[in-house]
């Protein structure tokens, strides 16, 4: 379970964010700051848990379409010790766009203790049709 949230909040990924508090009350939609080497700084909703899952950009209608992710998510608990949960290194195998790197690092609280996602994503962002 604890995987499978991490997995959610780095789609969540990117990534992700300080995680600062969710844009919507619904639980499986994870907000991540992105702040990009285009200059671009956008807060990304991912509603998913793959490593894949676009993210729709909370301030205006453009997506953050993801062709690579390379980020690390750990726990810990309250009063415990840091544990790494996941580390993601994965690229599609035909990378395309206009491709922007975008970096990530936040922090989520929950009444058990503390996930942190740190890491980088590649994609291109594109105006919803």
């Amino acid at each position: 379970m604890v995987k499978r949230l991490c997995a959610s909040l780095i789609s969540a990924a990117i990534a992700s964010t300080a995680f600062a508090a969710a844009a919507s009350a619904d639980p499986k939609n994870t907000t991540i700051p992105l702040t990009c080497d285009n200059g671009q700084s956008i807060q990304a909703a991912f509603n998913g848990n793959g490593d894949f899952t676009p993210g729709h950009d909370v301030a205006s209608t453009a997506t953050f379409v993801l062709q690579s992710l390379r980020a690390t998510l750990t726990f810990t608990p309250t009063g415990g010790e840091t544990v790494v949960v996941s580390q993601i290194d994965t690229t599609k195998p035909h990378v395309v766009g206009d491709l922007v790197t975008c970096h990530f690092d936040f922090e989520r609280v929950t009444p058990t203790g503390t996930f942190h996602g740190v890491g980088t994503s590649v994609g291109f962002i594109t105006p919803a049709s």
